[in-house]
């Protein structure tokens, strides 16, 4: 499918470091340390690890990332019908990591590796159009409107290297994203090194924000 004719793609550094100050709060080399944990704990496995273990491995470390790094910034971490995300109350927009084949590149879009289920597709569908009045974070009604959900989208292969990308998908289709909204380069190839797990990789102890949980 082409690109939608809407859709925006950032690719220049000045654009990206200022739409993720302005929109999310972050610098890039905050969500470059989250790729760096989510890559490590990948390359981290073993040929005695179940063969599913590269990317469990990542989602646990790409997530565990995510909160580390924004619920310092006063997000709070949200799990809601098994979907992990972070959520930002006065914005109304949460964050997702995901494993995908290929992020980052001009003329491919990212492709989860395991499908979207029924209750991603639901979230991504709800929230489409413009930002909602955010609920107040001590109610959180299930219906509650979605805002804007963000895919904090992850690669990493020997041909294409190491990539990612924070970007805002179209309604899900087949259990599949078909394409975003909006696109914002983190990692492009060349970018990152060979990246592995060790010490310099943890996050210091940080004050973190309530967590809340839905059903």
């Amino acid at each position: 499918m082409g690109i939608p004719a809407k859709q925006i793609i950032r690719t220049e550094e000045a654009d990206i470091l200022a739409r993720l100050a302005e929109h999310f709060d972050v610098t890039r080399e905050e969500l470059i340390h989250i790729v760096k944990m989510a890559v490590g704990a990948r390359r981290d496995s073993t040929d005695d690890d179940p063969i599913s273990a590269p990317g469990i491995f990542s989602y646990i470390f790409g997530t565990r990332g995510i909160r580390m790094i924004f619920r310092a910034k006063k997000w709070a971490a949200l799990r809601e019908k098994n979907i992990e995300s972070v959520f930002n109350k006065d914005t109304n927009i949460r964050i997702i990591f995901q494993n995908v084949d290929l992020a980052a590149d001009l003329k491919y879009s990212p492709k989860a590796i395991s499908g979207k289920k029924a209750a991603s597709k639901a979230l991504v569908d709800a929230a489409q159009g413009d930002l909602f009045s955010p609920p107040p974070i001590h109610t959180l009604p299930t219906q509650s409107p979605a805002g804007e959900v963000w895919y904090l989208c992850v690669s990493c292969d020997a041909v294409t290297g190491i990539r990612a990308e924070l970007s805002r998908p179209l309604p899900i289709e087949d259990e599949q994203f078909v394409d975003f909204h909006e696109r914002i380069f983190i990692v492009k190839k060349g970018d990152l090194d060979d990246v592995r797990m060790d010490n310099d990789l943890d996050m210091p102890e940080q004050d973190y924000d309530i967590q809340i949980s839905r059903k």
